[in-house]
């Protein structure tokens, strides 16, 4: 085995009345380029250890093995001896050629509870994240504390296996295959390896982004492993169609998987990763559940992962965001509102304005806001897309307000005139202007009509809604004397039964 180890922290110190050690191994750089089996960056584990493996860099190429292995495979009577270890900030980089025999394990903390992962960057590893415990007659280890949390785990044939292990948590991980090797994100069940095998129970799975480019299920689980499995909140996405899941070996539909009570909050959206290797997301993905104080800090937008340096973090903040990366959250600081063309009016009966809001800054986390009318001598109707319909003359103002809770809003008056008040009784949804007419000037108004309203009524007002003449309507035309009326705009309404139409006309 050939293996280069650059700039290494060890320290180990003793604490002689509980036996037990503390190291942390840190800044360590390890590239193996042996092919077959290797054991990986092998923890010591002989006694008690109070473990920190932080900020190391591991790469290898082996087709078997592993890159860190921070755990055992079997009862033992070294098992548990590296309890509460924490692993955080490293990244691990899988180089070899992979296969359906490749069995490489990336981040193995088997036979241990407790262990808290977090912040590391997982590449290419066949089997990126394994926890397993597991007895003969069929008992698992129960993690009370600790969990895998905003890991990003890249192109591997798994992202985490639950393996006969209890009380997991897996929280805010980003999940990315691309290559076509996946073949689940999440595996969990019992411990085939042991003659009794006890499901993996009480997994926590919230938060996280799952993205595909194959349509493998994303997370395969044994009906056993159910009893207290809880699974929402997440991110899902495959760009070749809804996800899918695995029962018991069975495909799972989303709705059938959705019956079942998971994922009842959890969206389908597409994160629009920046890059396939930073896995930032263009937008906030505002999807979360506050998990507290314990699980605030992810990894920042910025965050590399270099030896000896801990990646950058930020808090989370607003509503929770799902994923690996943590966006801050910048306020809405000013709405500026105009109409289409620089327009404040609308002049024409029934007539529109689309309004545009310009919202800044502009790396502002959310751009979208809600639109709303306030009338005042005028009335007018909004869109949820700020298209403004005119209703009643007079003046009327429309906001735009923004919807990242900072209370900002725009605001913009609009002048409308030339609307047509209808005479009562008259409702405003019916009013058209579809049918036609022609003028015999200085003598006759003659609507032509549609058969429907035929022996119906046709009804002449004046603008102001004063009645001028009433007529049955015998065929399919109407005629009004129009000899003795002054100029100016009329109303012609056509009725039958529960149909109507309303027609303007100019005389002059």
């Amino acid at each position: 085995m050939k293996k280069i180890v650059l700039l290494v922290f060890l320290a180990i110190s003793s604490c002689y009345l509980f036996s037990q050690v503390t190291l942390k191994r840190e800044g360590v750089v390890i590239n193996s380029t042996e092919t077959g089996i290797w054991d990986g960056d092998n923890i010591p584990r002989t006694q008690p250890t109070i473990l920190t493996y932080r900020n190391n860099s591991v790469t290898s190429v082996n087709t078997q093995g592993y890159l860190l292995q921070s755990g055992d495979e079997s009862p033992l009577p070294i098992n548990n001896n590296l309890d509460g270890q924490v692993v955080t900030g490293n990244k691990f980089v899988w180089n070899g050629v992979n296969s359906e025999t490749v069995i490489t394990h990336g981040l193995f903390v088997g036979y241990n509870i407790n262990s808290t992962v977090k912040y590391n960057y997982i590449d290419k590893a066949p089997y990126a994240i394994i926890f397993k415990s597991g007895t003969d007659d069929g008992k698992n280890m129960t993690f009370t504390s600790g969990g895998c949390a905003y890991n990003i785990c890249k192109n591997g044939k798994f992202a985490v296996r639950l393996k006969g292990i209890n009380g997991v948590k897996i929280y805010n991980n980003t999940f990315y295959n691309a290559d076509g090797s996946g073949w689940y994100f999440l595996l969990i069940t019992s411990n085939s390896d042991r003659p009794v095998k006890a499901p993996s129970t009480g997994a926590k799975v919230f938060n996280n982004i799952f993205y595909s480019t194959t349509r493998f299920p994303m997370i395969r689980i044994e009906s056993g492993c159910f009893a207290g499995f809880e699974c929402d909140y997440n991110v899902y996405y495959c760009t070749q169609g809804e996800p899918t899941f695995m029962i018991d070996g069975k495909s799972t539909s989303w709705s059938e998987w959705r019956a079942l009570g998971y994922d009842t909050h959890s969206v389908i959206i597409n994160p629009n990763f920046n890059n396939a290797n930073d896995l930032v997301p263009a937008n906030r993905l505002d999807y979360g559940k506050n998990l507290g104080t314990e699980w605030q800090a992810g990894l920042s937008a910025t965050a590399t992962w270099n030896a000896g340096y801990s990646p950058s973090i930020t808090n989370q903040n607003g509503t929770w965001q799902v994923g690996a990366r943590v966006k801050p959250l910048i306020h809405v600081t000013t709405i500026s509102l105009t109409g289409s063309g620089g327009a404040t009016s609308i002049t024409a009966d029934n007539g529109t304005l689309q309004l545009n809001a310009a919202v800044l800054p502009a790396n502002a986390s959310n751009h979208s806001v809600t639109w709303s009318i306030a009338n005042g001598t005028g009335q007018a109707k909004i869109s949820t897309t700020g298209l403004v319909t005119a209703v009643e003359n007079g003046t009327v103002t429309a906001l735009a307000t923004a919807n990242d809770g900072s209370g900002v809003f725009g605001m913009l008056v609009i002048t409308i005139s030339n609307q047509v008040t209808l005479p009562v009784g008259v409702d405003e949804h019916k009013k058209k202007v579809e049918t036609h007419w022609r003028i015999i000037p200085g003598s006759a108004l003659i609507i032509e009509s549609d058969p429907k309203f035929n022996f119906g009524n046709a009804v002449l007002y004046t603008i102001q809604g004063m009645l001028v003449a009433n007529k049955i309507i015998e065929n399919d035309n109407v005629d009004f004397n129009i000899s003795k009326l002054p100029s100016g705009i009329y109303i012609v309404v056509l009725s039958k039964g529960v149909d109507s139409n309303i027609v303007k006309v100019l005389l002059y």
